[in-house]
């Protein structure tokens, strides 16, 4: 069941100007994943906790808005849906220079090159750009979620939220560990999230996967708040490199992108 439609005693009550039916939607549309990516009508409902025909008339509406299509029962999200993160990224003044700024410092640093934003307990890639030929057995694709408290992306991001809201997030969150370097202690998470805003970096040293390290460095706007984070990722082998060159060129990069927000 979608964490959206649980009864949540900390969730907001619902007003009146609130519309269920557009909030079951998105539910739907949230449900789609790298592990789901087709799912038929009665997997659907399962996910979302929505009845089977109130998740029919969601689907079967997505399908003629161009928003998803069906075959053999099974449903699937189209490319329409980046539309959606298009529109976020505009408001946000990342719109078309966006994946020219990525392309060109993927090229410099000679690493993957990405952009999160924080969702929740979640880090969620809006853009990214790969180096032709270098391979990561963990690829990262727009729209994709990691756990905000064990990607080094969500630790930075974190860093810059009162440490009240962010001991709260952690108190609600179940820990899960991914590889044998997985931090799952949360005192200790709380002291590299700290940490991580003293440094004005966080680097993942393979607790995601094994063999894949990343760095990610906050992106602030022009009221200077932070509003991204903005991420190199290498394989182990790369780890000197990217805990000292690529730091220093990713924080003059995000110097640069925050030049270019509102």
């Amino acid at each position: 069941m979608s964490r959206h439609t649980r009864n949540d005693p900390e969730a907001p009550i619902r007003g009146r100007a609130f519309v269920t039916g557009f909030a079951r939607g998105l539910a739907v549309i949230e449900a789609f994943g790298a592990e789901n990516k087709a799912m038929t009508l009665a997997k659907v409902a399962e996910r979302t906790g929505l009845d089977r025909a109130v998740a029919r008339r969601l689907l079967l509406t997505l399908v003629e808005l161009g928003f998803a299509n069906v075959h053999e029962r099974r449903f699937e999200l189209t490319t329409r849906v980046l539309r959606l993160a298009s529109s976020f990224l505009s408001s946000a003044g990342l719109g078309a220079p966006l994946q020219p700024f990525l392309d060109e410092a993927a090229r410099a640093i000679g690493e993957t090159v990405s952009l999160s934003v924080l969702d929740g307990t979640d880090s969620v890639f809006v853009a990214r750009s790969n180096i032709p030929g270098r391979r990561l057995s963990y690829v990262v694709t727009a729209g994709m979620r990691l756990p905000a408290f064990t990607a080094a992306s969500g630790r930075v991001l974190l860093a810059h939220k009162p440490r009240a809201e962010v001991e709260r997030l952690l108190a609600r969150t179940r820990l899960i560990r991914h590889t044998r370097h997985t931090v799952m202690q949360k005192r200790e998470i709380m002291a590299i999230i700290a940490q991580a805003r003293l440094d004005g970096h966080s680097i993942n040293d393979e607790e995601l996967e094994d063999g894949l390290v990343s760095v990610s460095v906050p992106v602030s706007n022009r009221s200077e708040l932070v509003v991204a984070a903005l991420n190199a990722s290498a394989t182990s082998a790369h780890r000197e490199k990217l805990e000292g060159e690529i730091v220093i060129e990713l924080k003059a990069r995000a110097a640069e992108l925050a030049s270019m927000l509102p």
